[in-house]
């Protein structure tokens, strides 16, 4: 967020910043104002009362300054009425066993409790805590714990250290403050209070002495308010109002009202999807309603509708509102045990059965600023080192949130990061970058970042590990049983699913075996029967470059619940037993008992009707299915003999494919029904052999049954072949047309392939050459760096539009200059140079295309000799300026040491008394000729008035006139006569010449005083 963006959320009226504090200058208080003060501080010290729903709970306001923030911490408290209902506690750098003075001159702006933070203190409303010098606080249970400060080379983050310790302890009744400082302090902090629905508010860069927290903090756009310091306490206690009004802060108050927000978050979400192509409908209702009822009361509404009404006339607030939704929290080697069990336990054994020069391809869903991705490729890198196996790795890392993206992309994260990385790992992988860490160009070259979301974009498949932590807890049962089997489907065998420790697989343990039950650590299961999949938008995501535009995947169709169907199916129509199949024969349902026509074949578990079939059954079964596929309408064989149980039966058969509801079209409905045994022909009564007669009769019609079904099997099957040989000599007759297509246009790509080839080795030549450039050139280039650096010159390349293209190290103690100054105007820097026309000088450079030289002074007396001159390339073409710094300095002051002696020597020489007068015409220094004239010395000479000189006969009006006016006026007199007495010698005129020394002398504001003795002239 913008600071105009914040700024535009400040109160509108100014009658609602209350000033209640007093300055430091205002200590004049009488005796009557002071009981009164302290009856107020009594009253706001009472402990939070309670209510019949508990304890009463409050906002906790955490403040971070650092250098320069004593100024915007007294306007903030000064600011803050006594009665907020808020406990404030401040927490800044200062160097352990120093005595903080903070709290006595806090306390003197603020009619709060002010007071230094000691361990076990209970947070209690319309106080202020001082955290004091060194080690860290933290909060838990409302209940202050002062820790140790950090060893070896950590940097101190104490900011950032509280901030998170509050945000896990207070959540959405957390707000944090960041003031004043230098580095990124408080950064990581105010990312874990907005992931807890807390409030974030920041100090104005403008307004603050040394911008780099408050830049860093604003760079995140995750800030609520940025504003001056003193704006603040009417915007806390407008959101305390908002939190007290919704019952978010206070339960139990009887002014608190819950807020209704089914109707208007439903509406909330049409203006999301239609604004950003996203559908949180299907996000856990609680968190989406935490975070909604915290944009209204960040807007001081009153009603949800109203906030409604400004998503419609506002669309960024929409943006905004997403962005919120959005929010994570995230950090490097988060829960570091789970990293361990990874790194120490499943990683290696998966490498173990890969082979060499593997790629190893690796999702994470939900990725953020890409912490945890950046975490994932330096336990890959540090595995593969242990099992000394080389591997390539492809990670992809996608997100909703395209300014996340981008984020992790540049790898460049706060000097926070620190108290998470292990210092080897942040030695080994990151580059430290005015004042940042960024993460190390072999590490990033590992990763993918891609914009993606993960319910309705088709997912990443083929992956050895896919690591989902933290996004399922934000996301609905439904949707999480949806997105198991997509995550079965897309890991290898064997592969890993990473959760995060409150994430579970649910229902899912047929598709995966555990490998960690603390850490959520899972692997892939090979299942017999494939999940019902829910359906896979086919195009693919965009793994680099622009982001995916927002709708163009076809959203997954809503799971089907086969069972019920088949069900209602088999309810609808007289359904005997009966199996569903597929087209190969696989059982999808069965209904009814159906044990007398299949049982479980001998060996392997098979599901599969053709292999589950008893004696008799299978051929003609496989007839009918066969005959079904091929046909619409119903199939049926009737009088079929099965064995069942060491006897036969006689069983109808019936097959017909299912056609209506679409979930299940297209499988067939298996059915069985008994049939009572054909009757045998009576013999006559009086013949013999009855029983032999009956028993030869029943076999003779079983044979013939059995070719009849036979003859009837046979003939279909002809038919199927001859309509199978139909569509072989059809399809001969296509291939034979496709063949001399083929070989038509294999010709071609022969012809293709030559041209190829040759043009392959020119780009090979051309590629070497190319290579061999790329080489000389970096050779040239680390030898010009090194030779600029070495000369010790500080040296400034321009544009021609007096842009910085390049510096050396050693300009940035003249010019100060960071990397990011790259393309910046040179007038808007800031120098250590007293030479204000140093743009105009390079700009008169450009235009004249002379050259200029001039020596300039920097603010702490030294020189350089300034040379600039007109960049020109090798075509002869004009293309900025170059502007170096040679350091003269010690040459100056030879040069001056060198005048000083000359002039002193020169003086002593002369022949003619002379004095050297300071600007109060005080004797700074006399010549030998002077002290032997008028018989005297250096000690009655020296820092004497020259009017004090010979008894005060210099003292002449005139005389002191003309000297007066000579530094003033830088002039000068000559042929001045005095008369002076010398003791023992008499009465002497001496002509007087007077005038400044210039600043070449070296003796610059002095008086230059001869006499020449001219009373023998006469």
């Amino acid at each position: 967020m913008s600071a105009k963006e914040s700024a535009s959320r400040q109160p509108a009226s100014s009658s609602k910043k209350r000033v209640t504090g007093k300055t430091p200058a205002a200590t004049s208080r009488t005796k009557k104002s002071a009981t009164k003060k302290a009856a107020k501080r009594k009253a706001a010290a009472k402990p939070a009362s309670k209510s019949s729903g508990g304890k009463r709970r409050f906002p906790v306001v955490g403040i971070g300054a650092s250098a320069g923030g004593l100024e915007a911490l007294e306007e903030l408290l000064g600011a803050t009425p006594a009665d907020t209902g808020m406990a404030f506690i401040v927490v800044s750098h200062q160097h352990p066993g120093h005595t903080s003075l903070l709290p006595e001159l806090l306390g003197k702006c603020t009619e709060m409790s002010v007071a230094e933070a000691k361990d076990g203190d209970r947070l209690q409303p319309n106080h202020v805590y001082v955290a004091p010098p060194g080690g860290y606080v933290a909060v838990m249970d409302s209940v202050l714990h002062l820790m140790g400060g950090p060893k070896g080379e950590m940097p101190p983050l104490p900011i950032d250290f509280f901030f998170r310790a509050l945000a896990q302890d207070q959540k959405d009744r957390a707000i944090c403050i960041v003031l004043s400082g230098t580095g990124s302090d408080g950064t990581l902090g105010l990312k874990a209070v907005k992931g807890e629905s807390g409030m974030a508010m920041v100090q104005e860069v403008h307004s603050a002495r040394y911008a780099g927290m408050p830049s860093s903090a604003i760079s995140t756009s995750l800030a609520d308010y940025v504003m001056p310091p003193i704006a603040m306490p009417a915007q806390l206690v407008a959101y305390a109002g908002g939190m007290n009004l919704y019952g978010r802060a206070q339960h139990g108050d009887a002014a608190s009202v819950p807020l209704d927000l089914e109707q208007p978050m439903q509406k909330i979400f049409v203006l999301l999807r239609a604004r950003t192509g996203h559908d949180f409908s299907s996000y856990k209702p609680n968190t989406m309603r935490r975070r909604i009822e915290r944009r209204i009361t960040v807007h001081e509404m009153k009603s949800p509708q109203e906030y409604v009404s400004l998503l419609q006339e506002n669309p960024h607030e929409i943006d905004i509102l997403f962005k919120e939704l959005l929010i994570g929290v995230t950090s490097f080697f988060r829960d570091p045990e789970a990293w361990k069990v990874l790194a120490e336990k499943a990683l290696p054994e998966l490498m173990a059965v890969r082979p060499e020069n593997y790629t190893f391809r690796v999702w994470v869903p939900g990725c953020g600023s890409g912490e945890e991705a950046y975490t994932i490729a330096i336990l890959l890198r540090e595995c593969m080192g242990n099992v000394n196996k080389p591997f390539d790795f492809q990670i992809f890392a996608t997100d909703l949130d395209a300014e996340a993206i981008e984020v992790a992309r540049a790898g460049l994260y706060p000097v926070g990061i620190a108290a998470d990385v292990p210092p080897e790992f942040l030695k080994r992988y990151f580059i430290k970058e005015d004042g940042a860490y960024r993460v190390r160009k072999e590490i990033r070259e590992m990763l993918v970042f891609a914009q993606q979301n993960v319910i309705k974009d088709p997912p990443f498949t083929k992956l050895d590990l896919l690591s989902c932590r933290n996004l399922l807890i934000y996301l609905n049962s439904h949707l999480q049983k949806r997105l198991f089997p997509i995550f079965h489907y897309t890991l290898k065998v064997d592969g890993l699913l990473m959760l995060g420790p409150s994430e579970t697989i649910g229902g899912f343990q047929s598709l995966f075996d555990m490998v960690d039950k603390k850490w959520k650590l899972f692997r892939r299961k090979e299942t017999a029967v494939a999940q019902m999949l829910p359906a896979i938008p086919a195009q693919p995501v965009k793994e680099r470059g622009t982001r995916v535009p927002l709708g163009t995947f076809t959203p997954p169709a809503r799971p089907v619940n086969i069972s019920s169907e088949l069900e209602k199916l088999l309810l609808g129509r007289f359904a005997p037993p009966s199996v569903i199949v597929n087209d190969r024969g696989d059982i999808i349902y069965i209904h009814g008992r159906t044990g007398a026509y299949l049982e479980p074949p001998i060996g392997s578990p098979s599901i599969n009707i053709h292999s589950m079939a008893r004696e008799g059954l299978q051929i003609e079964l496989a007839a009918a299915m066969r005959q079904a596929l091929s046909h619409d309408g119903d199939v049926v064989r009737q009088h079929i003999r099965v064995k069942t149980n060491g006897d036969y039966e006689y069983v109808d058969v019936s097959v017909s494919k299912i056609t209506e509801p679409e979930s299940v079209k297209g499988l067939l409905m298996v059915s069985f029904q008994l049939t009572p045994l054909p009757q045998p022909i009576e013999p006559s009564p009086g013949k013999k052999g009855h029983k032999a007669v009956r028993a030869s009769t029943e076999r003779v019609q079983e044979l013939e049954q059995e070719v009849l079904y036979t003859r009837e099997s046979l003939q279909t099957t002809v038919e199927e072949l001859e309509t199978s040989n139909e569509e072989l000599k059809s399809t001969n007759e296509e291939l034979q047309s496709t063949n001399e297509e083929l070989q038509s246009t294999n010709e071609e790509l022969e012809t293709s392939k030559e041209e190829m080839q040759s043009l392959n080795e020119e780009l090979t030549t051309v590629n070497a050459e190319l290579q061999s450039k790329v080489d000389d050139l970096s050779r040239a280039n680390d030898d010009m760096q090194n030779l600029l650096n070495s000369t010790h010159i500080a040296t400034i390349f321009l544009d021609n539009d007096l842009r910085i293209k390049r510096y050396t190290e050693q300009a940035r103690k003249l010019i100060k200059l960071i990397p990011g100054d790259i393309g910046r105007p040179l007038g808007d820097l800031a120098s250590e140079l007293r030479y204000s026309d140093l743009a105009s000088d390079a700009e008169e450079v450009l235009t004249t295309l002379s050259r200029k030289e001039r020596e300039v002074q920097t603010r702490d007396s030294g020189w350089f000799l300034m040379r600039m001159m007109p960049y020109r390339t090798a075509g002869n073409l004009i293309d900025g300026v170059v502007i170096t710094f040679v350091d003269i300095d010690a040459t100056k002051q030879a040069e001056e040491a060198g005048r000083v002696l000359l002039l002193q020597s020169i003086f002593d020489t002369l022949r003619d008394p002379a004095l050297v007068l300071d600007s109060d015409l005080r004797v700074v220094k006399a010549n030998a000729t002077f002290c032997h004239t008028f018989h005297t010395d250096l000690k009655r000479t020296e820092r004497h008035l020259v009017y004090d000189i010979g008894g005060g006969e210099w003292d002449v009006h005139k005389l002191r006139e003309l000297l007066e006016q000579i530094i003033p006026r830088k002039s000068a007199f000559q042929d001045f006569d005095v008369p002076v007495t010398i003791p023992e010698i008499g009465k002497r005129v001496f002509r007087l010449n007077a005038r400044k020394l210039e600043r070449e002398t070296g003796l610059p504001g002095l008086i230059l005083l001869v006499m020449a003795d001219i009373t023998d002239e006469d």
